[in-house]
């Protein structure tokens, strides 16, 4: 399964980890895995495009999803893009419920 887990204090988001598989289906054919990879992808590029300071991401592993992003700036629209990646990632669990967990 993969874990989705933020940490969010009074200033917004801290820090989004995703790590794990989702076994819906084997490596290099799972929907869920490739879901979740292009979510985070698509918002880690598009927060590096709008302040390529905004954010620092470590990825520890490539055999399973295991990334780490930590906020180091905020404002509306990089609070926005996360909460946008947040919300796609919450309908994926919701379609998913045994692939993919969020905890906030």
């Amino acid at each position: 399964m993969i874990q989705v887990n933020v940490k969010k204090d009074q200033n917004g988001y801290q820090e989004i980890k995703i790590s794990g598989h989702s076994e819906y289906e084997v490596r290099g054919k799972d929907i869920v895995c490739a879901s979740v990879s292009s979510i985070f992808i698509t918002t880690a590029n598009a927060l590096f495009r709008y302040q390529n300071n905004a954010i620092e991401v470590k990825q520890e592993d490539t055999d399973t999803i295991h990334v780490q992003m930590n906020l180091l700036k905020h404002d509306q629209v990089i609070d926005l893009l996360v909460e946008n990646m947040l919300a796609l990632l919450e309908e994926l669990a919701s379609q998913y419920p045994k692939n993919i967990k969020i905890r906030k």
